[in-house]
């Protein structure tokens, strides 16, 4: 089963600058003039122009996590492309996490994996 990801932005073009400059996607097509198709995921990623409320009020419906080798380079170039960081990274077992908002209200982690990753934290049934 193939898998889409679907991003609410509410400006297509700052959406497109965000996950390009501040993620590392790339602007795979243009769909539609409030439609785009990005690349450089394992899944392809799709912004579309919603009209959600500016004050984001509702819960989000889909949660991403961005893994990376470097989490602290990560987290500062999310930040430059306007990002927030919404607590101190943590530390797990599997790993290091940064908890991030984009400029449009959707949430998203950044990830990055210690040696064994999830495997440190599999239990047998």
């Amino acid at each position: 089963m193939d898998v889409h990801v679907y991003i609410g932005v509410t400006d297509l073009e700052h959406g497109i600058a965000f996950y390009t400059q501040g993620i590392g996607l790339r602007l795979r097509c243009r769909l539609r003039p409030n439609w785009v198709e990005m690349e450089g995921a394992s899944v392809p990623i799709f912004l579309l122009v919603s009209n959600r409320p500016r004050d984001f009020a509702g819960p989000w419906t889909v949660h991403l996590d961005f893994v990376t080798d470097d989490l602290d380079a990560a987290v500062r170039q999310a930040q430059d492309a306007g990002a927030v960081l919404d607590r101190a990274l943590q530390e797990r077992e599997w790993g290091r996490m940064a908890n991030m908002t984009d400029p449009f209200g959707n949430s998203f982690d950044l990830i990055e994996f210690a040696p064994g990753g999830y495997d440190n934290i599999v239990q047998t049934p």
